[in-house]
């Protein structure tokens, strides 16, 4: 192995920083109501690449379910554009296991792309009492930085 080829980015990430932003899930997931955890966003415009979720606990609920989207709040609109669909399962995550999460292909490059105020953030909703807690939730996301 030649020390120059170590590294080559893949064709269409030419020009690109990837970053990772990491996103832990502090409070509880609450009983039968929406809990919304803010990530924050990147201090230069980046495009979100790739979503990766994990939990060390996985919650879980009595009968109901612990469903999850993952957010762009748009600070220039004043609204929150979904990433993906609204049916990432948590209690079907695996403990300590890595679940890729799919965005949206409908997606705009605009809707996509963060800019200045831009934050990420994952929207939990669930229809009945959560019997286990979920410990170590975690997303991750992929940022190909642009500038």
């Amino acid at each position: 192995m030649s020390v120059g080829n170590i590294f080559a980015p893949k064709p269409g990430r030419f020009g690109v920083l990837p970053n990772l932003l990491v996103g832990r899930c502090a409070a509880a997931i609450g009983n039968t109501t929406t809990t919304i955890y803010n990530f924050g966003g990147h201090p230069s415009i980046a495009v979100v690449s790739k979503i990766v979720t994990s939990a060390g606990t996985v919650p879980a609920s009595t009968g109901g379910t612990i469903l999850a989207v993952v957010q762009k709040y748009d600070a220039s609109a004043d609204a929150a554009v979904a990433l993906t669909a609204a049916t990432i399962d948590l209690e079907a995550l695996t403990a300590h296991e890595g679940t890729a999460v799919a965005l949206l292909t409908t997606l705009t490059d605009e809707q996509k792309t963060l800019d200045a105020g831009d934050t990420l953030r994952l929207v939990v909703t669930t229809t009945s009492t959560v019997t286990t807690a979920a410990v170590d939730l975690v997303v991750n996301f992929e940022l190909l930085v642009q500038e």
